[in-house]
């Protein structure tokens, strides 16, 4: 074989070698675009991976209607009576009980997560120790609460978030359209956080 027959064989061996590369990395990026587009972030992090960077501010005072992080299940019957939903999850073993717009986690009968969501009308009524309410702007939220946050996205919303060190409890705020569609106050530590 000659010279021009080498260069010519070489050429199509790379050819075919890159149409492979190309076939597998556009495999890769339809599966990553395929998981973003149904709900799945593969990149996504979770609210820990912020833990060590963000600095702590003090959030002891975060309650819904007298109801905290520890406050016990009777506490949370007799400020919001009988829930309109109860939910048993069994890994790990915690209990939800629901009313209209909040949502409180319990493990062991003591409340380690508070939940507003703007499913209800009612949701409008709960706000934070800080007045953030369903409704409120990113820039109140981080006027009320400092700059001493974390942002990620989370199910396809921007969220910010605080963490609380000394007392161990975070709050985050979800986010649509710049508006504050859902806030957790939970207890660092209570499960592995997604």
């Amino acid at each position: 074989m000659d010279f021009y027959g080498e260069i010519s064989n070489y050429i199509k061996d790379r050819g075919i070698i890159l149409r492979r590369i190309l076939k597998i990395s556009t495999i890769i990026s339809t599966i990553i675009m395929f998981l973003i587009l149904i709900g799945c972030e593969p990149l996504a992090k979770g609210t820990m991976d912020f833990y060590e960077s963000t600095e702590s501010i003090d959030l002891s005072g975060e309650n819904i209607n007298s109801i905290s992080i520890n406050s016990n299940k009777n506490d949370v019957i007799n400020a919001f009576e009988n829930p309109t939903d109860v939910e048993v999850i069994e890994n790990p073993k915690s209990k939800y009980l629901s009313y209209d717009g909040i949502e409180f986690g319990f493990i062991e009968d003591r409340v380690i997560r508070l939940f507003i969501r703007r499913e209800h009308k009612n949701s409008k009524i709960y706000e934070t120790s800080k007045e953030i309410k369903i409704g409120d702007t990113k820039e109140k939220v981080i006027k009320e609460y400092g700059e001493n946050y974390y942002e990620r996205v989370q199910d396809g919303l921007d969220t910010v978030g605080y963490f609380d060190k000394d007392n161990m409890i975070n709050v985050e705020f979800g986010f649509y359209k710049n508006k504050v569609i859902a806030v957790i106050i939970q207890k660092i530590g209570w499960r592995e956080d997604n």
